[in-house]
């Protein structure tokens, strides 16, 4: 049977070398288009009453998989040089592509009544631009007066502030995300180098991407280390490198 095998390759080797290159195209072609998805499978069955349960939860609530969190801790936040850094950050952060709300305190509003209509008006506690330290000790004390934000832009206690930027979820499910993770964190370092104020990132955005980029990277190294252990295992065998190649 082995014969006969041999035989037919050696007769038809054009026609099968030709078939071989063919194939190797067809499959290099679609090899080009495989694309690494960024959405996590599920663990548990589609029909778990868990499952159900978070799916209920999601229409009704909604879910926070497109959240980035960035804190800082610092006692000088509201002295001029660094809140005028912290306002620059969230500017900044609203200048990336994919960024769709940023809640930071210097954007924070008070709801102030409208004599007028008898409707509420939401007006900026903190001006874009800051004159004095009186004007912005006169914010801050407006700002501190309204409990909404304590313990979730702020804890007074540890001297600790949150900014929350929104993402695209369309853009988070695509490779465009590492860029916008890098530019975030871009614009953290640059706020770092300003104030010497160390920032911590987290969120499921953050977590992902470098997830899923470190599994790229090792899928690559994969590839290749896989490519050089049959290179050398086909040169032990055949000693020779035009066989090999």
């Amino acid at each position: 049977m082995w014969q006969r095998l041999a035989k037919f390759v050696i007769k038809n080797r054009i026609a099968l070398l030709a078939a071989l290159l063919l194939s190797t195209a067809v499959m290099g072609y679609y090899a080009s288009k495989v694309k690494l998805s960024y959405e996590f499978s599920r663990a548990i069955p589609a029909d778990n009453p868990k499952y159900l349960e978070y799916v209920n939860f999601k229409k009704q609530f909604g879910d926070d998989g497109n959240l980035l969190v960035a804190g800082i801790t610092t006692k000088e936040l509201f002295t001029l040089k660094v809140f005028a850094a912290y306002s620059t950050l969230q500017q900044d952060l609203k200048k990336i592509k994919g960024t769709e709300d940023i809640l930071s305190i210097p954007g924070a509003v008070n709801l102030v009544k409208d004599s007028t209509t008898e409707k509420l008006d939401a007006q900026r506690i903190f001006p874009d631009t800051l004159q004095s330290q009186m004007q912005l000790d006169s914010a801050a004390s407006i700002f501190y007066t309204l409990p909404f934000y304590n313990f979730r832009l702020y804890n007074n206690d540890k001297h600790s502030y949150l900014t929350a930027v929104r993402i695209n979820k369309e853009l988070l499910a695509t490779k465009e995300r590492s860029a916008v993770i890098a530019a975030v964190n871009a614009a953290l370092k640059k706020f770092e180098n300003n104030t010497g104020i160390e920032t911590h990132v987290s969120g499921l955005p953050l977590i992902r991407t470098m997830v899923a980029d470190q599994i790229q990277k090792e899928m690559k190294l994969f590839l290749f280390a896989s490519l050089g252990l049959s290179v050398l295992i086909l040169l032990l065998f055949f000693r020779s490198w035009s066989t090999t190649l």
